[in-house]
């Protein structure tokens, strides 16, 4: 699995990253596949440790607003991605979702691949912008038509954040690091 990636590492700022699965195929359309995606999500979060503004998991795609502690969003990402991928083909295993675990090895090499190659992601500075994006996350699905609000989503943060509903993992209401030293950091 090849990696492009579109912005340095950065200590300090929120990324805004989009994860596309490959072929557009709706690897996330049933909960399981969801939940488990959300589940490791959050798995990655506390052993990174990044803290998690925003995310939404969509059929074909996910959006993530985080700020990993070290800065490092690209090792971030290509963690998620692999745990993902392991997991989503032990899943498709487990369920006897055999079309599920043929195309994810229909690759050119043989290995299994879940995700489009690299991620495309932003720092996000603005508080105007920060909350650009969450409302982005939150509305996608209402954009998609899966939902007519988005409290009704239950793969995205907006519960999580404003306390509407059921919540499958929790977010970062505080999403910046107290203890970080940017000097060194070209800031």
């Amino acid at each position: 699995m090849g990696t492009r990636f579109i912005r340095k590492n950065r200590k300090g700022v929120l990324h805004f990253i989009e994860l596309n699965v490959r072929d557009h195929r709706p690897a996330f359309g049933t909960e399981a596949y969801a939940r488990m995606a959300l589940h490791l999500l959050r798995q990655q979060c506390d052993r990174h440790p990044a803290k998690l503004a925003a995310y939404v998991v969509m059929p074909t795609h996910a959006h993530l607003l985080v700020n990993p502690h070290d800065g490092d969003a690209i090792r971030f990402v290509k963690d998620y991605k692999a745990a993902v991928t392991l997991a989503y083909d032990k899943l498709a295993e487990t369920l006897a979702h055999t079309a599920a675990r043929a195309w994810l090895t229909q690759t050119s090499d043989g290995s299994r691949q879940l995700w489009q190659d690299g991620k495309h992601d932003f720092h996000v500075w603005s508080d105007r912008l920060i909350w650009q994006k969450i409302d982005y996350i939150h509305n996608n699905p209402i954009k998609a038509g899966l939902v007519k609000r988005a409290s009704d989503y239950l793969y995205s943060s907006f519960n999580a954040r404003y306390g509407t509903g059921e919540t499958l993992i929790p977010i970062d209401p505080d999403f910046w690091w107290d203890d970080l030293d940017l000097a060194d950091d070209g800031f």
